[in-house]
């Protein structure tokens, strides 16, 4: 079993519960558990929140998911063709979250830590053509019984169409 979305949102601060409350509820009925639920949760919020500050006006953004193999990938693409840049003010391919801590004072700059602390492989890409894209994954736990655990059991993600038999 595979599952993908993907969300086509407007620069606006309304979009991000709604990105969160739709993946949620996808996530909920699959039977993945609420701790895990609320790392992604919390993950695409930051992430979203991070394009809506730094999209140009009026632009679009987009939240792509694909849930395989007991694995979230979730990537929140800035389609702005302004893109992030690195520490010197040049344009980057790829940057780095460092270890180095935020200022208690800061009003910017928590939101990739959190979503590195929440998340596995945190990964934050851009370039010209594709704009900004934050890139995380989260390994999915599953409630006991869940109905998304046992379609990806069955026969490695493809259900089998000549029984009725439950592994």
């Amino acid at each position: 079993m595979e599952i993908n979305m993907t969300l086509h949102l407007p620069r606006d601060a309304a979009s991000v519960p709604v990105s969160r409350q739709v993946l949620d509820s996808c996530l909920q009925t699959l039977g993945v558990t609420p701790d895990t639920r609320a790392d992604i949760a919390l993950a695409l919020s930051e992430a979203c929140a991070n394009v809506i500050q730094h999209a140009g006006r009026g632009e679009k953004y987009e939240v792509q998911v694909s849930a395989r193999n007991c694995r979230c990938t979730i990537e929140v693409v800035n389609t702005s063709s302004a893109w992030v840049a690195g520490r010197d003010g040049r344009r980057a391919g790829a940057i780095a979250v460092t270890s180095d801590p935020v200022p208690d004072d800061a009003e910017h700059g928590r939101g990739l830590k959190i979503i590195d602390a929440v998340a596995d492989n945190l990964q934050l890409t851009g370039n010209e053509s594709q704009g900004t894209i934050v890139h995380f994954e989260k390994t999915l736990e599953w409630l006991p019984g869940a109905a998304g655990q046992h379609l990806i059991s069955t026969d490695n993600g493809r259900a089998d169409r000549g029984s009725s038999q439950v592994p």
